[in-house]
């Protein structure tokens, strides 16, 4: 602190960036890597299987969409039964 009871900036500024760094390759050098590999492969073909699905859903949906439209035209319009209430 100087005489006004302010901090200046000038001091310690990129501690932080030490600090961060020295925190993550602490944590890193105790983390098994094989389970990291493991994680992130699962990870990996989880994101594909998802993805898949997706584009499977996108492709098939449209056509789904056209066939209904066509067996609509087929049958004709369906006519409303009445069930008796007003």
């Amino acid at each position: 602190m100087n005489a006004t009871g302010q901090t200046t900036g000038g001091h310690g500024s990129g501690n932080w960036i030490a600090f961060t760094f020295g925190a993550v390759f602490n944590v890193l050098g105790n983390v098994d890597l094989s389970f990291l590999l493991d994680y992130t492969l699962q990870a990996l073909i989880g994101g594909i299987i998802c993805l898949f699905f997706k584009i499977i859903g996108d492709v098939l949906s449209p056509l789904w969409q056209d066939y209904k439209e066509k067996l609509r035209k087929l049958l004709g319009p369906r006519k409303k039964q009445d069930d008796g209430h007003g």
